[in-house]
């Protein structure tokens, strides 16, 4: 009869972790995914100048750099996993806090409960804690994944197309007949 009070205060609780976790994890994925890019492109681009790599001996220094971007590629994704045992914490902290809640009942109303009700009690508190943990868990992941959708949605409806208007015809079937490429006084660098 007493505890009933105390789930308002728990549900709001419940309401600012999930929130900031939310926030919190959402930046991190963002992070993420801006990290892997260097990654993939690396390894793109080691794909594609295979030949070139081996014909000049770069392989060990392609490797280093290999090993480079992935280990800066990784942390974001350490991150996002430590967050994630942060919001498992907490929940375990607020379930705690509902089970010392009922234990101060169950020792202030000595007596005029019985012991089974107890013990039902603490068990109701243990499917809670798994619940509850599932539940923010899920949601937090839906809401994660929306947001990846949302991010492909927008990148595909506001990318502008490569095309030009008065680029839509073919060209003619003898286009190249020939072709040639001349370099008048032209220096380049590369750092």
């Amino acid at each position: 009869m007493y505890a009933p009070i105390a789930f308002p205060f728990i549900f709001i609780a419940l309401c600012f972790i999930q929130r900031y976790y939310l926030r919190t994890s959402r930046q991190l994925r963002f992070l993420e995914i801006e990290a892997k890019a260097p990654l993939y492109s690396n390894f793109l681009e080691c794909l594609n100048g295979l030949v070139t790599i081996r014909a000049f001996g770069w392989g060990k220094a392609l490797e280093q750099r290999n090993l480079e971007v992935l280990d800066q590629s990784q942390r974001p994704f350490y991150q996002l996993f430590l967050v994630q045992r942060w919001l498992v914490l907490v929940l375990d902290l607020v379930v705690a806090a509902i089970a010392v809640l009922l234990m101060v009942l169950v020792v202030t109303l000595r007596g005029k409960l019985s012991s089974g009700f107890v013990g039902v009690a603490l068990l109701n508190v243990i499917l809670f804690s798994q619940s509850l943990k599932l539940f923010l868990t899920f949601w937090t992941e839906v809401e994660t994944h929306i947001g990846a959708i949302a991010r492909i949605k927008t990148f595909t409806t506001n990318a502008e197309t490569e095309d030009l208007p008065s680029e839509k015809q073919n060209p003619p079937s003898e286009w190249p007949a020939y072709g040639a490429i001349n370099f008048n006084n032209v220096s380049a660098a590369y750092k």
